[in-house]
């Protein structure tokens, strides 16, 4: 395996985690007035791009110990790809 590859896997799995972080924030922000029908829908918002991150990073893991490091990155890097491309069209709309 090349090192540098590692590398860039790893650092695109802490940008998975920032960014999952990151939207589970936002979602906390969003609930501060919301009423109960809304904080239901933020909830399961937020259980989904914690999955999302978990999932990225995990795969990345598996794929990193499997000898795949280009593979691992792309997957690990993908859930901060869909948060920002949610956050985009969220902010446009």
């Amino acid at each position: 395996m090349k090192p540098m590859l590692v590398v860039g896997t790893i650092l695109a799995m802490i940008c998975a985690a920032f960014m999952t972080l990151t939207a589970i924030v936002f979602c906390l922000g969003m609930g501060a007035n919301a009423k109960p029908p809304e904080i239901r829908a933020l909830k399961l918002w937020m259980l989904g791009f914690t999955l999302l991150g978990v999932a990225g990073i995990g795969g990345g893991i598996f794929l990193l110990r499997a000898g795949q490091p280009g593979w691992a990155a792309g997957v690990s890097f993908a859930p901060a790809v869909i948060v920002l491309v949610i956050f985009l069209v969220a902010m446009f709309k």
